[in-house]
């Protein structure tokens, strides 16, 4: 179920965020061009069932995140693992501004900023808030993207498809923020060439004293108004922010709460033809192969979906516990045998392990795939190896 949840809500941000690149690569063309193609690449996420959908899908995410920070016991990990953490916990700080904003124009201010008006904001009023903006396209392309590679590369079709993603992956990005450049650039030029144009000074109206102070109490009161309300979003914003750090700072604590009370214990492994080594319970057998320098292939990054990581268990002092759900149904996709079990899934308990790696470590996505004649030769190799 989790899994399931984090791929659908994840899939959903990341379809958000490449329509939002695609409307905002129509600068290329014109800021009309993007004002354009707005009305449907962007303004269907606003629209009723889909906004609430949107927000849904990134609390959804934001939590699944945070509880796999906590499951997590050990934060040595892969490089695309390293980015794909740090860049998921910077998206919501840095596009919370952005989301606030908008929300507030509309329920404040009862405005729409077109494309012409956030341009301008971005490039003239605000370049700090346009600097932000595109480091949030940054990061959150980085974690959808490295999220949409894990999934799709252990796919059968990933050889065909590589071809076509790989180049998009680069594409998108480029060309928005490209056109997110020529688009400012137009908005400049049209700033500048209305400042230098003249003009016209209206009539001087005679007002009497008491006209010139209620004019000067309602001018007063209007932007008192405006400023109380930017002083209400500041603080939703500020508060979103607060609320979510200590979420992050809370999950790390009880991750480490957790870890301290299972690793009281110990677990001795020895791997077949080496190494042996004592290490501390309570992590899984690929945390621990990954503590201790001991090269596992692991092509969907100790998630449960390849099996690449399997090994034959030899001997287990206690018996090891059963296979989760995530872990069954990889075994039984894959026919393994019941002395086979998944190394990402696997935490052994205190005791003693004699363990055998059954995939090379640098097995490839290509390889998973390979014809049947291929994995027949492989399994009977396994099977005279044991």
């Amino acid at each position: 179920m989790k899994r399931n949840l984090r791929m659908i809500s994840g899939s959903v941000l990341f379809l958000f965020l490449t329509c939002h690149l695609l409307n905002m690569a129509f600068g290329l063309i014109s800021v009309e061009a993007v004002e354009s193609a707005r009305r449907f690449l962007t303004v269907p996420w606003t629209v009723p069932p889909v906004s609430q959908l949107l927000v849904l899908s990134l609390l959804v995410h934001a939590g699944l995140g945070l509880n796999a920070i906590y499951h997590r016991n050990t934060l040595r990990m892969s490089g695309y693992d390293q980015v794909q953490l740090i860049s998921g916990l910077l998206v919501i700080p840095l596009l919370a501004s952005h989301v606030i904003g908008i929300m507030g124009a509309k329920q404040l201010f009862q405005f729409d900023p077109d494309y012409r008006y956030i341009l301008g904001y971005f490039w003239l009023d605000a370049p700090g808030e346009g600097l932000r903006q595109v480091m949030v396209v940054i990061v959150a392309w980085l974690h959808g993207s490295i999220g949409m590679f894990s999934w799709l590369r252990l796919k059968a079709s990933w050889d065909r498809l590589s071809l076509f993603i790989y180049p998009l992956v680069v594409a998108v990005p480029v060309l928005a923020l490209v056109g997110f450049v020529d688009a400012g650039n137009e908005v400049i030029a049209e700033r500048q060439a209305a400042a230098a144009e003249p003009v016209e000074q209206a009539p001087a109206q005679d007002l009497t004293e008491e006209e010139q102070l209620a004019l000067d109490e309602a001018i007063a009161a209007r932007q008192q108004d405006i400023q109380d309300k930017l002083d209400l979003l500041s603080t939703i914003l500020w508060t979103i922010i607060g609320i979510y750090s200590v979420l992050v700072a809370l999950t790390f604590i009880a991750r480490g709460v957790r870890l301290y009370r299972a690793h009281r214990k110990s677990v001795t492994v020895r791997y077949r033809h080496g190494p042996d080594f004592t290490t501390q319970a309570g992590a899984s057998m690929l945390e621990i192969a990954r503590l201790n320098d001991v090269p596992h292939a692991n092509l969907c990054r100790g998630r449960g979906r390849c099996g690449t990581c399997r090994l034959r268990i030899l001997q287990a002092d206690p018996p090891l516990p059963e296979p989760g759900k995530v872990e069954a149904a990889t075994l039984k996709r894959l026919d393994l045998g019941p002395d086979i079990r998944l190394a990402c899934q696997l935490v052994p308990q205190p005791g003693s392990l004699l363990v055998e790696r059954l995939v090379a470590p640098d097995i490839e996505p290509g390889d998973l795939h390979a014809d049947k004649s291929t994995s027949d030769a492989q399994d009977a190799a396994e099977a005279t190896h044991a």
